[in-house]
């Protein structure tokens, strides 16, 4: 089938078509005037045909014209259904936002409740290690080289961190010297010292640096030669830095003190 849109359409029709290109051709050039009948009729008779062909061919573009409004509507349909298809899609991702935004919530509270239980579980931990080390007064005494006396009181602490009141230590240190995990009175050759220990599942440079510092307060309060001690399963490298300089004594805790008897 030949389908003319344009004049390029048209010319190549007529050079694909020789009988197309002779029959404008005459009607171009024209006949001279003796042979104008016989070429008359020639040229009705194609254009007869020619009037034929374009019948066809206008039937074909009503048969091509027929597909292209299919074709639009289906391309109608298609579009309606590409919205209804983006708007399923933009609900799937509401809903994936708002699942992900739930779910990061439960996350997060899974996180707090985690993070709230190994809070405990350390204060369980450091009251094991505080539990211990008070048993093992006397031998932290023995180890660092003293006879042990006596362990001061809670009371014993308290008192002192009052007097200290109102001078040039800080409230929270005070604090922090009271709630010192242990404080033993030793001797050595009848001349009194004090060990403080701090107590940890692990111990870090909080654990040393409290010690050390309680220690410099009870020198202070009390006169007497104070040494710091900490008491613990493991140790961070902090810790271990301190211990291996000699600036703090380092008991260790054995896994099976703390296990339940």
């Amino acid at each position: 089938m030949t389908t003319i849109n344009s004049q390029e359409d048209f010319l190549r029709s007529l050079t694909d078509n020789p009988q197309w290109k002779a029959a404008v051709r005459a009607q171009i050039l024209g006949e001279e005037l003796l042979q104008l009948p016989v070429r008359f009729d020639a040229l009705m008779e194609r254009m007869t045909l020619f009037i034929a062909e374009m019948s066809a061919f206008v039937a074909d573009q009503k048969q091509f014209n027929a597909g292209m409004t299919l074709f639009v509507d289906n391309q109608k349909q298609f579009n309606t259904e590409q919205r209804q298809f983006n708007a399923g899609m933009k609900l799937f991702v509401d809903n994936q936002e708002q699942f992900n935004a739930r779910t990061d919530a439960h996350f997060v509270r899974i996180d707090r409740r985690l993070d709230t239980m190994t809070n405990d579980l350390g204060q369980v931990k450091g009251g094991h290690a505080r539990t211990v080390a008070v048993d093992y007064a006397a031998v932290i005494a023995l180890d660092m080289g003293f006879q042990y006396t006596r362990t001061l009181s809670r009371l014993e602490l308290a008192l002192m961190a009052q007097r200290a009141r109102g001078g040039d230590i800080p409230s929270n240190e005070l604090e922090s010297f009271r709630n010192a995990d242990l404080i033993i009175e030793v001797v050595n050759e009848a001349e009194i010292h004090y060990i403080v220990v701090e107590a940890s599942f692990t111990a870090d440079h909080r654990d040393t640096d409290r010690a050390q510092r309680n220690a410099g307060f009870l020198t202070r309060f009390t006169g007497y030669a104070a040494h710091a001690a900490i008491a613990s399963i493991r140790n961070d490298r902090a810790a271990e830095a301190q211990i291996a300089s000699g600036a703090i004594h380092w008991h260790r805790i054995a896994q099976r003190d703390l296990d339940p008897q």
